[in-house]
């Protein structure tokens, strides 16, 4: 028989597995505490629930029926009809291109007048403060009252500009009841409106930019120009990338501009998708075509935020906080 004396060292010295650490419990302050934390987001959370979520639903499935906007009638189920007769219907067609060749004009060049003022009232100079607030007037003054003011100046009767058009020996223009002018003048019109809020957004991040780097690169004989291609628009490619994002996706939703300046026409030339939607949903009340327009708007709409989130994710040395 065999003694612990005789056992051998590895059985001698062998020890009891150690049990698993237990994970630490929450005491009853913190427990109280994150029932409160709960408490307090659970309004929020129904708001978003009823005037978010339910009608994203609702949007949804009536998407998929004959539904009547104007007596809320649902006739019955009609599949992927809704979706596949967008395609074919050349209103909606022309919408697409319209808002396509707003987006691809106005936010390159909002983005780059916003730069370029930036830059140029970040230097010192007297006045620059007013000169700054006058170019974000348009951004925060009432869209419908500056619309309205902007018809007042390009109508043709009357109006400041054509009025200087026939001095000048020239026929008036119907700048926003003629094709191409009016898609032109709603074009302008945002460029006009936007550029204030690039130019703030961009001269934050410009001011975050250690000043070190610009008097390195004076010393190293670097002008002007050269200072703002090598440090300033590599180091604001994070603010570029949200405001390139930003941008189109408030783009994708113009509606007040046209609504106001020219209701779509003429000819359908200045119409957009989400003008397209109030029109089918409540002026012709085909609520299911404008459901399932929608439900394209928000598909799209959806995969530009999950490119902003990759362009917001890369993390650079001068991030605009």
């Amino acid at each position: 028989m065999t003694s612990a004396v005789d056992a051998p060292p590895s059985a001698a010295l062998a020890r009891p597995a150690k049990r698993a650490p237990r994970a630490p419990q929450r005491s009853a302050l913190e427990r109280k505490e994150g029932k409160a934390g709960y408490a307090l987001i659970a309004p929020t959370t129904i708001l978003l629930a009823v005037f978010y979520l339910y009608p994203f639903v609702q949007t949804v499935g009536y998407s998929f029926t004959n539904w009547n906007s104007g007596t809320g009638q649902v006739d019955g189920f009609v599949g992927l009809s809704n979706y596949t007769g967008l395609f074919q219907d050349s209103e909606f067609l022309k919408a697409a291109g319209n808002t396509g060749l707003y987006v691809i004009i106005v936010v390159p060049i909002t983005m780059a007048l916003g730069l370029f003022f930036a830059a140029l009232l970040a230097q010192p100079f007297r006045g620059r403060g007013v000169y700054r607030a006058l170019l974000f007037v348009p951004y925060i003054a009432p869209i419908v009252g500056s619309a309205l003011i902007f018809s007042f100046i390009l109508s043709p009767l009357g109006g400041i500009v054509n009025n200087f058009v026939t001095a000048l020996g020239g026929a008036p223009i119907g700048f926003l009841n003629s094709e191409p002018w009016a898609l032109i003048s709603v074009i302008a019109f945002s460029i006009w409106q936007g550029v204030g809020y690039t130019m703030i957004i961009f001269a934050a991040a410009l001011t975050n930019i250690p000043q070190s780097y610009h008097e390195a690169a004076i010393l190293d004989g670097a002008g002007p120009i050269r200072r703002f291609f090598s440090i300033s628009l590599p180091l604001v490619a994070p603010t570029t990338g949200f405001l390139a994002v930003t941008g189109v996706v408030s783009s994708l939703q113009v509606f007040t501009q046209v609504y106001v300046l020219t209701g779509g026409g003429p000819l359908q030339s200045t119409e957009t998708i989400l003008y397209y939607i109030y029109q089918q949903g409540f002026v012709f009340f085909h609520g299911g075509s404008a459901s399932a327009a929608a439900v394209l708007m928000l598909f799209v709409g959806v995969i530009v935020s999950v490119i902003q989130l990759r362009v917001l994710n890369r993390r650079d040395p001068i991030e605009l906080v």
